[in-house]
């Protein structure tokens, strides 16, 4: 056992070494088929580069590729040039020839091929609120009109990217949303007040036309759009805090007052709700390139176009029996705590950040955009 041990321990030892000279080696190739593409020897750079071709990584091999396009150009090979392009493409589908450095008659052939993404898709998580406008007020009890104020939510989404050309963007999601609102009134009965936490889920479905930077590390972007969501749940609680007032003395002092605290059970409230909304959206964000793919931050806001309150239940559910329990614990929100709700519509403002993947696809192009590098060869001759 002892000698089997030995030879795994020369084993891990000399394997990182074999790897490292693989590497030299493979670089040593790339030298001597460059060596003899310049010489002149042009049958002999594929050959040279044959063996070592699937073990390069994605800069060795776009360079290995490069000098084999050129080399078919030379041996008038157009099918072994266009593969090879091809294959340059795949190494790296954002390579664009420099005419500064490269020959024109690579150039003239970028022209002919394409690995623009057609389509993308992307994942994304964030934070939001959802300010309400209110289009009615209503009250069972005389008090203040009642004020609402913002609750952070959160959203988790997914999407699809397709490209109509390098700056116009159609996108549509999938997204799961949590939001709230509370609502407070003052003057409750004439002393009392009372607080309303109300937090929706909602699958939400957005469509909309992208217009985006596509140069540079840093791409802005801006959107217009509009989404369907579907309300999935609604739960509430109600707290009242409720003055008590004692009797004047005779004394003339001032009555004693006592102050209690009331809260609710979690309500459903999902069918006192129109569960479909529909909504304008407007967005902008910044993508971060990161290799061949894509960081970016996203604030977007959305104009409910619909009433949230049903007004059919909004003291109870009349689809029950109004002699029967169920109908008497459906009216506990109004009956129990004095409340129903406003008629109002429900907005939202989001910030997400996310991670989008284009799908890069190599390919050659049915009109060939040429033209310009043709009259630059006319010019140079």
């Amino acid at each position: 056992m002892g000698k089997f041990y030995q030879i795994i321990f020369v084993l891990l030892i000399l394997i990182p070494s074999l790897g490292r000279g693989q590497t030299i080696d493979c670089e040593q190739t790339i030298a001597l088929a460059t060596e003899e593409f310049n010489a002149g020897h042009f049958y002999n750079v594929p050959s040279v580069l044959n063996d070592c071709l699937p073990t390069f990584n994605r800069d060795q091999r776009q360079r290995a590729f490069l000098l084999l396009t050129q080399t078919y150009l030379l041996l008038d090979d157009p099918i072994g040039a266009q593969r090879s392009y091809l294959e340059i493409l795949w190494a790296n589908p954002e390579f664009v020839p420099d005419e500064q450095l490269h020959a024109i008659d690579i150039v003239y052939l970028s022209k002919r091929f394409t690995a623009t993404p057609k389509f993308s898709w992307f994942v994304g998580a964030g934070t939001n609120v959802s300010p309400t406008r209110l289009i009615h007020d209503l009250d069972i009890a005389k008090d203040d009109e009642e004020r609402y104020s913002l609750r952070p939510g959160y959203s988790v989404g997914v999407g699809g990217e397709y490209s109509y050309n390098d700056n116009l963007k159609v996108r549509l999601e999938a997204n799961f949303f949590q939001t709230s609102y509370r609502a407070k009134a003052g003057e409750h009965f004439q002393y009392d007040r009372k607080t309303v936490i109300d937090a929706q889920t909602w699958l939400n479905v957005p469509a909309y036309i992208c217009y985006s930077d596509n140069i540079g590390k840093y791409r802005p972007y801006g959107y217009i759009g509009y989404s369907v969501s579907n309300m999935l749940a609604d739960k509430a609680s109600i707290t009242l805090e409720k003055v008590e007032i004692g009797v004047a003395s005779q004394g003339g002092e001032e009555p004693e007052t006592e102050t209690f605290e009331v809260s609710s059970p979690d309500f459903d409230f999902l069918k006192r709700r129109n569960r479909l909304n529909q909504s304008i959206i407007f967005g902008g964000g910044l993508k971060y390139k990161l290799g061949l793919d894509f960081v970016f931050v996203d604030l977007r806001y959305s104009a409910g176009l619909k009433n949230i309150v049903s007004p059919e239940h909004i003291y109870g559910d009349h689809n029950y029996d109004q002699t029967s329990g169920e109908w008497v614990i459906s009216t506990t929100p109004a009956t129990g705590f004095a409340n129903v709700d406003d008629l109002f519509r429900l907005d939202n403002i989001s910030i997400s950040f996310g991670f989008l993947r284009p799908l890069y696809k190599p390919r050659q192009l049915k009109r060939a955009r040429t033209n310009g590098v043709l009259r630059r060869m006319k010019r140079v001759k």
